[in-house]
């Protein structure tokens, strides 16, 4: 069981170049893929020759993802993806010419995606699906389309075939929706004040883009305490009976990242949780999580 934890895991990596450990580790505990942050990215072909050094040491099969999600989550600082429309922009022009919007957003997102795709990604986390609600805390805010599922769905569909156009998976996220979330989930563990059907109505974009063709999910570390106690990444309600079973979603289910402190609980304990309750990638970002993840599931 252990090291096939690691073969579920994407993790991070410490800096511009890999260290002799994350050689070792790539090599001798491989895990399902890498993610990369402003730390390892500084210009593009030291972007495109990190990677191809994750590939020699990893295989070339391993997935390479990052957050380009435009707007103020981005992590290269150079064109295209300094340069993006903020995601709520796309929902503004949305109201007033839709069309355009819907071909805006598209276009963003393909040469996006192109770009990721010449550097050596696979995936990137975007769309984002959650929705604007103005009393949430501003962790997602603007990175948020609209206020209701189906604008949200209508643009974050033509999100996701931009990417996919250019041969980059989306990762769609946090299910089931961190727009109502009073806290953080980097610094605290959230909670949303609402009763189900509320949220099953504000997270009605994930479903719709199911049917589209999304085949990846993030899922939230906020806690829906009117409807089940667990954080949503740790519960087989959530993400089992509800999105499994009733939204019929048959794709991977990403934990967000388990270095997090809406976590609440040690590295090694959060993994073994969130693939319990159902998620088959297992993201783990922070260089001293890595660490601490590879050494309790490498024995």
């Amino acid at each position: 069981m252990s090291s096939q934890m690691i073969q579920h895991a994407v993790i991070g990596l410490e800096g511009l170049s890999l260290t002799d450990q994350e050689k070792t580790w790539l090599q001798k505990h491989t895990p399902k893929g890498v993610i990369l942050f402003a730390r390892n990215v500084k210009k593009p072909e030291q972007t495109k020759a990190l990677l191809a050094d994750v590939r020699k040491h990893a295989g070339k099969d391993i997935w390479a993802t990052i957050d380009e999600e435009g707007g103020r989550v981005h992590r290269m600082p150079w064109s295209p993806f300094n340069t993006r429309t903020q995601t709520a922009d796309f929902g503004v022009l949305y109201k007033t010419d839709p069309d355009e919007a819907i071909k805006q957003v598209f276009q963003d997102s393909y040469e996006a995606g192109t770009a990721l795709k010449g550097l050596g990604f696979t995936h990137n986390c975007a769309p984002v699906l959650d929705i604007f609600y103005a009393q949430g805390d501003p962790i997602i805010g603007n990175r948020a389309y609209a206020k209701g599922a189906d604008t949200i769905s209508t643009l974050a569909t033509a999100c996701m075939f931009g990417l996919h156009d250019a041969g980059i998976e989306a990762i769609g996220k946090h299910f089931p929706g961190h727009g109502r979330a009073d806290a953080d989930s980097h610094l605290a563990m959230p909670e949303v004040d609402a009763d189900l059907n509320t949220i099953l109505k504000e997270a009605d974009a994930f479903p719709q883009l199911f049917q589209k063709g999304l085949k990846h999910i993030m899922t939230a570390h906020v806690a829906y305490p009117n409807i089940n106690k667990e954080v949503a990444t740790f519960s087989k309600y959530w993400l089992q009976d509800v999105l499994q079973k009733d939204m019929a979603f048959k794709g991977d289910i990403w934990s967000d990242d388990l270095c997090m402190k809406g976590c609440g609980m040690p590295i090694p304990q959060a993994a073994e949780k969130a693939m319990d309750a159902g998620c088959t990638v297992l993201l783990v970002c922070e260089p001293e999580g890595v660490a601490e993840f590879i050494t309790a599931f490498s024995k």
